[in-house]
């Protein structure tokens, strides 16, 4: 195997004072449900890239050290592990370390026994990290190993592509020390080494995921570096990539933020040999360019691949940005929780992308394990100019659907409109990233359904076949009956 230019890995303990940032023990009940929780410092060294004129890549910086942090989520006995993992790359775009995909994925995960392995991402999360727990995270390192070499761009031509990179450039670092660090770990944790976390486990198979900024990462990791180090096996084995902003092509380090910013197909994924799923909300498909990226199917030994737009569901919603968060004590420490507050004058989009999330990391793992790919779903609906076709209920045509969109109650947007004096992602008075929903009257909704009964009956049946399909988990079917028929009645069906 390639050498692992990894030097330590060391675990940082959990103590009843001292425990890892937004730790989801608690809040997932992990002694309930048989998992362990535990942290570790991963030093090391790194390449710094560069892409050059045609697309390719190259050493900008060879060897940077570094220190970075991961933790990891597994069962507590290893008879229990499913042999799959999970490495998700954290997101870093709220300026802390936010994990999507452990939020919309980990019921799955839990039950099959599956480990996860969340990576920080980005060094712009640091400093929440550190006023988090300041002795706990002091050892965090990703020094730029060229402070003195100046951006070759000013703060104005920056505030130029506003909504065109994250605003997150800072001389002391260098986020290009990144995909060194997410391969060697990669091939750590196939690894017999001593050094190894999941040695006693044995992995079988390991795949990647990441969501919206960190989605782009992962079509940025496939296009250029998981296949570049010749291994005894591919780095990863497959492939989730979910909300990915296509406008937002990744750079591979920070000094070309504006350079690559031209159409060199970073933005979409030119070659995948291993299983690849990508999710994406209607949020991508009508406002993050995502309607202007090809997005084939594909069950070629060179493109294994699969769209799926997930219909009703907005960027982000109150579950998967409020609800999961709700009571977590590190976000509460370092005041960032998130509200559908005060901003909002509708009510929260809340479609539960969570249940097709779930399923697609089913069916990734079974397409890796057996060669069997998923079914296909057709795309949203789009006009010449991309924006989603509507339906008399207003909701898109189209796309990976559950029964609140076939049988609806109301209408979803993936926008919402915010207080005048609040500032959203496009501008004053518009949030286009946590959308909303516009309920129907009661009377319409007897006018459709007769009966609270026979609103539910529907439910089942649509269910039944989306899990026939194999695009809803067979043990969350009834999970998501009762949430339609939930909605259903509090809407005033009865």
């Amino acid at each position: 195997m390639t050498d692992i230019h990894i030097t330590d890995i060391s675990p940082i303990p959990v103590t009843e004072d001292s425990r890892p940032f937004a730790s989801a023990a608690q809040c997932c009940d992990f002694d309930r449900n048989g998992y362990i929780e535990s942290e570790y410092y991963m030093s090391g060294t790194a390449n710094v890239y560069e892409t050059h004129a045609d697309g390719t890549i190259g050493v900008r910086t060879p060897n940077a050290p570094y220190t970075n942090r991961f933790i990891v989520r597994a069962p507590r006995d290893t008879r229990s592990f499913s042999g799959n993992v999970v490495v998700e790359i954290i997101n870093p775009s709220a300026f802390i370390d936010l994990e999507r995909m452990w939020v919309l994925g980990h019921t799955e995960m839990i039950r099959r026994g599956d480990i996860y392995v969340g990576i920080t991402s980005k060094p712009n999360t640091i400093a929440k990290l550190l006023e988090f727990d300041h002795d706990r995270y002091s050892s965090m390192n990703w020094a730029n190993p060229t402070p003195n070499t100046p951006f070759g761009f000013t703060d104005e031509q920056l505030a130029a592509m506003n909504g065109r990179i994250m605003p997150d450039i800072d001389i002391s670092y260098e986020p290009g020390l990144f995909w060194d660090m997410l391969t060697d770990l990669a091939l750590l944790l196939r690894s017999n080494d001593a050094k190894n976390p999941l040695h006693d486990y044995h992995p079988k198979h390991i795949a990647l995921a990441g969501w919206s900024q960190s989605a782009a990462y992962l079509i940025r990791y496939v296009n250029d570096f998981t296949y570049r180090r010749a291994t005894d096996h591919d780095v990863f084995d497959g492939f989730i990539a979910a909300g990915p902003p296509r406008f937002l092509p990744t750079p591979v380090n920070q000094y070309e933020v504006l350079s690559t910013l031209t159409d060199l197909g970073i933005s979409k994924i030119r070659t995948v040999r291993n299983p690849c799923i990508i999710m994406q909300t209607e949020s991508e498909n009508s406002s993050l360019g995502a309607h202007d990226v090809p997005r084939p199917d594909g069950d070629e030994p060179e493109f294994m691949c699969r769209h799926y737009d997930i219909t009703g569901a907005s960027h982000d919603t109150r579950y998967t940005l409020t609800d999961y968060y709700q009571d977590n004590p590190g976000l509460k420490r370092v005041n960032a929780l998130f509200g559908y507050d005060g901003r909002f004058n509708k009510e929260p989009n809340n479609y539960p992308s969570q249940f097709l999330v779930a399923a697609a990391i089913r069916n990734l793992f079974r397409w890796i394990e057996t060669g069997v790919a998923p079914e296909p779903s057709e795309p949203i609906h789009t006009n010449a100019n991309g924006t989603n076709v509507r339906d008399a209920f207003g909701n898109s045509i189209g796309g990976l659907r559950t029964c609140l969109l076939d049988y609806p109650t109301g209408t979803y947007y993936s926008y919402s409109d915010i207080n005048p004096k609040s500032e959203g992602m496009y501008g004053k008075g518009i949030d286009g990233l946590y959308g909303h929903e516009e309920p129907f009257p009661a009377s319409m909704l007897i006018h459709l359904y007769g009966t609270l009964k026979h609103y539910e009956e529907l439910c089942k049946r649509h269910t039944f076949r989306q899990v026939t399909h194999g695009f809803i988990c067979q043990e969350d079917a009834d999970a998501l009956v009762r949430f339609a028929v939930s909605k259903a009645e509090e809407r005033g069906l009865r």
